[in-house]
């Protein structure tokens, strides 16, 4: 059964959970920058369900700004723009439903026009983004946009063509809408701290530039809300698309799967106009910070501490990792207990069950994430899961061995090669910086970012090169070993 409009009839005798909401009659009233596995996993499920509920009446125009997979998106407009999720619990446990939230595409590399049309348009209340940390074009510890970065270069300097960042087109959307006197709320669903703080900064930023006339305007009256979000979505897989075709009889070229559970968490403000996604699972809170450093130094940190010995350890995919004893005991009994230190009060959340549900997680067969996939981009995710804990953890005299022999282990990585003399495969933006950086632990980590305060911490690096020593001579499992007896 192939899913489109026409289809869903059928679909839902074969027993689907798919659309009870008018398709046709949604109004696009929602954008969201960056149409990737977790977006269609985690956002446009929430999204659903309100419509499923009667609760919403308008539907999502995707765009992206870097180009897609024409595939893909040719796939995804043949289906209407329905397509499956499958939700698999560690159980064995299987959901599976047709979302059908969205109801455009256009991509900003082929037609900018819609592109600004639709995210400058007064009927679009609520614009979102998923674009990974490096969309945002800014430097941490400078509280800055790249103002070196190729992207903002080309779009501070054109008076004439399409801005080519997200920043660009944004900042050309909101000078638009200050004409109409249109306020929007722009919400990031990224994994990076003070997300909508670091977006609204950017934008600004850029506005002081380029559109100066609305900087003040933009300030008082867009809304940049933070937000946390979690659900486990590794990229689809030919096998994916095989299993749906076998076991369901069902062809989408454009399913997603993930684990059965789901979290966002949002942050209430009085000029935020968002849908009621808390009737849908959402947690809105004051103050989202605390659930934000909980998810990001428990659950990213952990999969980057996982990622790396687990690949030098001939372990390819995640559940296997999470299951291994040694890289196990690891992580739940050093590294997670020694970071939760660094972590402020989470009202309402039992710290031990949730670092036991994350190991439960992890270790879910049927979700088959891959190793590589968590080690990719390690610099732009260490950077805040790892690094800033451990500059606190030092600044209080905290016991944070694990968290140093977890960057002992990441540039010790960089430096590995295999039984057939081959390196690993690294894909980070700062590869060629941290390869050459590799063989010396103060200059590895400055490199990664790592605070100048810290870089004064002796003990750091005498523990740095102690652990490198021990994983040349011993390799990674055995010195896994060693820490954790």
């Amino acid at each position: 059964m192939i899913i489109s409009n026409k289809t869903l009839d059928s679909l839902r005798v074969m027993g689907l959970t798919v659309p009870s909401y008018d398709r046709i009659s949604l109004k696009p009233m929602y954008v969201h920058m960056g149409l990737g596995h977790f977006h269609r996993s985690h956002f446009l499920t929430y999204m659903d369900s309100l419509l499923n509920a009667g609760l919403e009446e308008g539907g999502v125009f995707e765009v992206d700004v870097m180009p897609a997979n024409p595939d893909f998106i040719s796939g995804l407009a043949k289906q209407d723009y329905l397509y499956s999720v499958l939700s698999l619990g560690k159980d064995g446990t299987v959901d599976l439903r047709i979302n059908g939230s969205i109801v455009g595409y256009a991509n900003q590399t082929e037609d900018p026009e819609t592109v600004h049309a639709v995210l400058s348009s007064p009927d679009t209340r609520l614009i979102t983004l998923t674009i990974t940390e490096k969309g945002y074009t800014y430097l941490d510890e400078e509280a800055s946009l790249d103002w070196a970065n190729p992207s903002i270069v080309h779009d501070l300097s054109s008076d004439e063509g399409a801005p080519i960042s997200a920043i660009g087109c944004l900042a050309k959307a909101l000078q638009a809408r200050f004409e109409k006197q249109s306020p929007v709320t722009i919400m990031s669903c990224d994994n990076v701290p003070g997300n909508g703080k670091i977006l609204s900064r950017c934008i600004i930023q850029f506005c002081e530039r380029k559109y100066p006339e609305i900087t003040s305007w933009v300030a008082d009256e867009i809304a940049f809300p933070c937000t946390m979000v979690d659900r486990i979505t590794p990229s689809t897989s030919t096998h994916d698309i095989d299993m749906l075709k076998d076991e369901y009889n069902l062809e989408d070229s454009c399913p997603v799967h993930c684990e059965d559970f789901t979290q966002w968490v949002i942050e209430d403000s009085t000029c935020t106009i968002i849908p009621d996604f808390a009737q849908a699972g959402a947690l809105v809170v004051d103050d989202v910070k605390p659930y934000e450093l909980m998810k990001i130094r428990l659950l990213n940190g952990s999969h980057s501490a996982l990622s790396y010995p687990a690949y030098m350890m001939g372990i390819k995919m995640v559940h296997e990792a999470a299951q291994d004893p040694v890289i196990g005991s690891f992580i739940r009994d050093y590294y997670m207990e020694q970071i939760s230190c660094t972590l402020p009060p989470v009202p309402g959340f039992d710290l031990a069950a949730y670092k036991d549900s994350l190991i439960s997680r992890f270790s879910n067969p049927y979700i088959a994430d891959t190793i590589l996939r968590l080690a990719s981009d390690g610099s732009k995710k260490i950077a805040n899961a790892i690094l800033r804990p451990l500059e606190e953890g030092l600044e209080k005299e905290m016991n944070v061995d694990a968290l140093i022999l977890a960057l002992a282990i990441w540039q010790y990585y960089f430096l590995y090669m295999d039984e057939d003399n081959t390196p690993m495969p690294i894909d980070d933006p700062m590869k060629d910086a941290l390869l050459a950086a590799s063989t010396d632990s103060r200059l590895f980590l400055e490199t990664a970012g790592l605070s100048s305060h810290a870089l004064e911490h002796r003990v750091l690096f005498e523990k740095m090169d102690g652990f490198i020593s021990m994983l040349k001579a011993s390799g990674v499992k055995n010195t896994l070993l060693a820490f954790i007896s």
